[in-house]
């Protein structure tokens, strides 16, 4: 399922650079593990954090946990327009409450950045990832027909 959503919403830079500005989408697919005795403070951090970013961060375009059913693992999907909205994201998120209760209630697994990361997005992920991962090639219908109303989110 986490696979289908990241192959309707990645897109090629090609398709999405339909109207004012190119975009250059960002990706970061990310598998945790909950902290032994941490469900519950999960739960909760996840539903807090998720309305900050909503409100502080209107350039992100999805921000989505995906529990297990035993839920003792997490998926979380983020997705932004370009290398600048997530690096915003970052910023918001280093050395902030946010990222000491993260690092509380969640370990990392598996974290693959897709997109064309540039030098100052991949030193802000430094602590979390050396997994980048460009676009070679590609094409994505579904982003072709959303491209004109993503490029409008400012």
């Amino acid at each position: 399922m986490r696979y289908l959503s990241l192959l309707l919403l990645i897109s090629s830079t090609s398709i999405f650079g339909m109207h004012h500005e190119k975009l250059d989408v960002i990706v970061f697919a990310i598998d945790l593990e909950i902290i032994d005795g941490k469900k519950k403070s999960a739960r909760n951090f996840v539903s807090r954090i998720t309305d900050n970013v909503n409100n502080k961060e209107p350039q992100t375009l999805v921000y989505q946990y995906h529990f297990s059913k035993e839920e003792n693992k997490v998926f979380l999907l983020e997705i932004y327009p370009n290398n600048e909205a997530a690096l915003i994201h970052m910023n918001n998120f280093l050395g902030s409450k946010w990222e000491a209760e993260f690092v509380k209630n969640f370990s990392i697994s598996n974290f693959q950045v897709l997109g064309n990361a540039n030098s100052k997005l991949k030193k802000s992920l430094e602590p979390f990832t050396k997994d980048f991962r460009s676009n070679l090639i590609g094409f994505d219908r579904v982003a072709g027909q959303l491209g004109e109303e993503i490029s409008k989110i400012k």
